[in-house]
Parts: C-alpha cells; structure tokens; sequence
C-alpha cells in the first residue's frame, strides 16, 4: 500500500480512536480517518500543535489537509532520552498535547503523537523484524534513567505541579492579528489557536461585503493574554429603501436624494394638473432597497395643457422687469422669489422650467431674482413697457476658449447703473445672446474669475 502516491507502507504499528501508525519508507505517518466534525477539528489542532513546533524549530514535518488525506509525515530520526523542552511544552498546552504526545530526537522532536506514546513508542522502537537504527528499543523509561518508578511518577507529578503553577502566574501572550476587511470565517480561525475570546456586534456599511470585519477592538498587534475578549464589527450590509418623492417639490426631492447618498440620473416632465415642479414618480419607485450612489430619476409636471404651446424663452441674466414683460405677453404665470445675491438687486438668477421647455398659455415659470430691499415671495404684477427713454441693445458672443473652467461674469453698464446678463462657469465657445433695455450709453463687459478681459459698446 502507498500513501497518497508518496509513502510506501511498510507495517501498520498502531491503530486508535480513528487515527493510524504507520511505518514508511524513511519514516512515520498519523493517518486520521475524518468523518465527523469532531474528527476535524482534532486533526486541525493537532496540526496547529505541529505548526507551533515547526515555529520553534524543533521538527520537521509534511502535513496533509487535503479531503480524504489527512495526514502527517514525520521524518526518521535518532530517538534519544531527553526531557522535552520548556519553549515546546508551553507551546503545546493551550492545544490539550504534553510530554506524553512527544518523542524526542537528539535535536529537537522526532514525531508529535495524537494520543500519549505507549506501544506506539515500543512499535516504532521494535521495527518490522529488527531495530531499525534511528529508533528507540522499547525499554521502560524509569530503567532507562536509573529511578525507581515510583520515584519517577512522583518527579513528574511535581514538574507537571510547577509547569501549572508557572502557567497560572504567567499566561502567554498572542499578539492581535489585522482582522479588518477578513470574512468571518477568516477571523475565527485566525483567532481559533490563540486562547482569545471573540465578541461580535453588527454594523452596516452596504458599499462594502456582506460578512466582512469592518472595525476591531483592540487595534492589530496589541499584546493580549488568553481568555481576554477581541471585539469584532462584523458588516450586515443592509440597503435603504428609497422613501416616497411624490408631491414635493423638485428643489425639495433633489435635497432628499443627496441626504441619503443616491444620485440624480434625470429629471423628465410631463402636462399634469399638478402645480409646476411638482414630482410625480420615480424611477426606481418607493421602497426599492438601493446602495450609496445608486441612480434616482424623477418624473416632474410641467403643467396643465390649455392649447398650443410656445418655448420658454432664457430669462437668466434679465432684469426681474424684462422677465416679467416678456412672461406677461407670452401669457404665462409668474411665481418671483427674491434671494439673498451678489448680483445686482432685480436680476434674474434662474428659472423654471429651462429654456426652451414647451409652454402652454396660463402654465407658470418660476423665478428666482436677486434681493432688492426685503425678501418677498409671490406673484407679481406685470410691469409697464418701457419708457420712450429706453432702448434695446442686441447681444451676441461666443466665449473665447480662454474661458473653459473659469468664473464667467458679463454684465450691461449704463446710466442706471450696472445689470448682471450672465454669471457662471464658462466654457470654449458658449454662446450668449439676448436683448435688454439700456437707458442713455450702453456698454458691455466681460470678466474671468473677477479680472476684466473685454469691454465694448453695443
């Protein structure tokens, strides 16, 4: 019989609680018969007992966890009378193995024994038909030191009483391993070996793996003796549901998503009798589980339909009366709100819907105009023409490529004073036009990120 293609078998020494003794060819195999998982949580610790002897340098040994082939392969070597060394003995005791599990070589171990050594030591010292060198002849211990039994039993009982007493007063300490980002699983049996508790709680981080440690405590590579406690923060990954949007308003929708971390992926409009930026779905709808960052898009009314529809003009940039004179004759309802601004006090900083949006005679724009004395909103009366006195100026420009990723600001100058045309980010080539009411000489300016670069007269 061969051992995993690799031992050649040479007798069978020694078989007990579902482990087997066998001679090989240049040396010894534990053979473990896995069914239960009892059976393999023996052979794991007895392989991390191995493991901990192989760190001190005292064995040399090949170990199989492979299904159906768990095993150990213990080299041949000179067998010799000596008492195992302290390092190994504390090595081994959290694993349940003592002197009794180990045959010592003239060097370090020869082989760590599943069960206490008896007549697996006299076999192994015996050999198929003669004493194979390298092994010990089965000679009781006691005659081989030269001690009465009794004497030696008693001996051993007091090192055994020390080595407790020693223990108890002095128990390891393991160092704490770096647990973060490790499955469940992982941690445990880094842990496993170590003598320490491990305590677990719940956290939730839905951009991060089901079942991953996200925080530990104490932090890696702090000293802890066993049976102290590592405190583990283990990710549930629960998603939010998404809450109802219906019925606000756009402004109110879009501050919503962001609080919770989702993201607008578009906003579509449709005639509807509800008031004019008014949300009335999304897209996905209500209760949908969804992780940080996940789209969100919204379906806002436009309005009630009342006929043909003429496009919104851009509004942005005009003074509140220009916007309101152009609105009024187009047959739309105003809605004006002023806000605190930079620009100067009248002018339009935005509107809704956007330019170019289709509207229905009696649909409503909303406006928002920079502050003029105290803050008010509501609807407004239309205002008068302009005066004889005023006049209208034409406006078109491109920006200059200069302009791309710089703070644009354009403005009319005349004997009323300064009026803001447009104000934003600028870009290569953006297009501004329009015409505005200019009152005696009329002049243009242009400034990047508040330098003037052009000025000219219309």
């Amino acid at each position: 019989m061969i051992l995993d293609d690799r031992y050649p078998v040479l007798e069978t020494l020694e078989e007990r609680e579902g482990v087997t003794l066998y001679r090989v060819e240049g040396g010894v195999v534990f053979f473990f018969q896995v069914r239960t998982p009892e059976d393999k949580e023996r052979f794991y610790r007895y392989r991390a007992a191995i493991k901990r002897l192989e760190e001190l340098g005292l064995v040399e040994a090949v170990v199989s966890a492979k299904p159906g082939r768990y095993y150990a392969f213990f080299p041949e070597r000179p067998l010799a009378r000596k008492v195992p060394p302290r390092a190994a003995l504390e090595a081994l005791a959290p694993l349940g193995f003592g002197p009794e599990h180990l045959a010592m070589a003239e060097e370090g171990v020869a082989y760590l024994s599943p069960w206490p050594l008896g007549s697996a030591r006299r076999a192994l010292a015996r050999g198929p038909s003669r004493p194979r060198p390298g092994f010990l002849k089965a000679v009781p211990f006691g005659k081989q030191l030269g001690v009465a039994p009794g004497l030696l039993l008693f001996l051993l009982g007091l090192w055994l009483f020390s080595q407790g007493v020693y223990r108890y007063f002095n128990p390891p300490e393991y160092a704490v391993p770096n647990l973060v980002g490790k499955t469940a699983r992982e941690a445990f049996l880094l842990l496993k070996d170590t003598g320490l508790r491990l305590e677990v709680v719940e956290g939730n981080d839905p951009a991060k793996p089901k079942e991953v440690v996200l925080a530990q405590e104490p932090p890696p590579g702090t000293r802890l003796r066993a049976g102290r406690t590592v405190r583990l923060t283990l990710n549930q990954a629960r998603l939010n549901p998404l809450p109802e949007l219906k019925g606000l308003r756009q402004e109110e929708a879009e501050a919503k998503l962001s609080e919770l971390g989702y993201r607008l992926a578009g906003v579509a409009q449709m005639e509807s009798p509800e008031p004019l930026g008014t949300v009335l779905a999304s897209d996905p709808p209500p209760g949908t589980p969804l992780p940080p960052g996940a789209p969100v898009r919204l379906l806002v009314s436009r309005g009630a339909s009342l006929g043909p529809t003429v496009p919104l003009p851009k509004l942005t940039g005009l003074s509140q009366k220009e916007a309101l004179f152009l609105l009024n004759a187009m047959g739309l309802q105003v809605q004006a709100e002023e806000v605190p601004s930079g620009a100067p006090p009248g002018t339009v900083l935005a509107q809704e819907p956007a330019p170019g949006t289709p509207m229905p005679p009696g649909s409503g724009v909303r406006l928002r105009v920079a502050a003029r004395g105290e803050v008010q909103v509501g609807a407004l009366t239309p205002p008068s023409p302009p005066g004889p006195e005023a006049r209208t100026v034409t406006l078109a420009l491109n920006l200059p490529q200069e302009a791309e990723g710089r703070q644009v600001r354009l403005v009319l100058v005349d004997d009323r004073g300064e009026h803001l045309v447009y104000e934003g980010e600028g870009g290569g080539g953006l297009r501004v036009s329009g015409t505005y009411e200019a009152v005696g000489e009329a002049r243009f300016r242009l400034y990047m990120d508040g330098e003037l670069v052009q000025e000219w007269t219309p």
